[in-house]
């Protein structure tokens, strides 16, 4: 698999908002500033088929209204589904009929964005033999809020969306070759995990890969100078062979 890091920052960092694409066509999380961060770096567009969208902040689902309209004015008509929590189709609409006044039906129905809610996905086949899972992770008082683990040709990529360390992510690091995690402090905290967390995780599972991703500056900087051989903090664009 190809995995490529889009987006490795969190607000107010400046690398992008955290996102990640996997064989140009599955994109997990689509922040503010996201498509045209895919476009600067070469990507079409048309080529996504699927998005996992792992809570409903601004900085992982606020350019699907970008999205919708990029497809309704080059008339991209091949399919694109995004999966994301209940509400999700609801928050949207409320969106963009901020950013765009009466505009919705129209751009929808040349866009036709198949918006999928779900509670819980187990090993939910999303096309060319990949199975997407849901785990249900922690952050402060967004509920609910998912990671995820992509499957595909016998390897396993985890995500932990923002989450502090609970249950879930040792589940989806355990499960998982490889796991895109969330360190955007250098402390735990409620609703993030910090580069301590990370450091634990890192001691706790010696032979899984982890790259780190919603990072402030200042986290990245001290996260790069640790030197640990399972832990990949990487830059916006980057890219991974698992």
């Amino acid at each position: 698999m190809k995995i490529e890091l889009v987006g490795t920052g969190s607000i107010g960092a400046i690398q992008s908002c955290s996102s990640t694409l996997i064989d140009d066509k599955l994109l997990i999380d689509m922040g503010n500033g996201t498509i045209k961060k895919l476009k600067q770096t070469g990507h079409l567009i048309k080529d996504l088929e699927n998005c996992l969208i792992t809570h409903l902040h601004g900085d992982h689902f606020g350019d699907i209204p970008f999205f919708m309209l990029d497809r309704f004015m080059y008339k991209i008509e091949t399919p694109v589904h995004i999966y994301g929590p209940k509400g999700m189709k609801k928050t949207v609409r409320e969106l963009f009929d901020i950013l765009f006044p009466g505009d919705y039906e129209t751009v929808q129905e040349i866009a036709k964005v198949d918006f999928i809610e779900f509670e819980e996905m187990k090993h939910v086949n999303i096309g060319e033999e990949t199975y997407i899972t849901s785990y249900e992770v922690q952050h402060g008082k967004i509920k609910p809020a998912y990671g995820f683990i992509v499957e595909k040709q016998n390897k396993k990529i985890g995500f932990s969306g923002d989450s502090c360390y609970c249950e879930a992510i040792d589940t989806i690091v355990e499960q998982s070759d490889l796991s895109v995690l969330d360190m955007s402090w250098m402390e735990s905290k409620k609703a993030h995990m910090g580069l301590e967390d990370i450091l634990k995780i890192t001691q706790n599972y010696p032979n899984k890969k982890i790259v780190t991703t919603h990072m402030q500056d200042y986290t990245r900087e001290q996260a790069k100078k640790q030197n640990i051989e399972n832990l990949l903090v990487l830059d916006d664009g980057e890219i991974i062979e698992l």
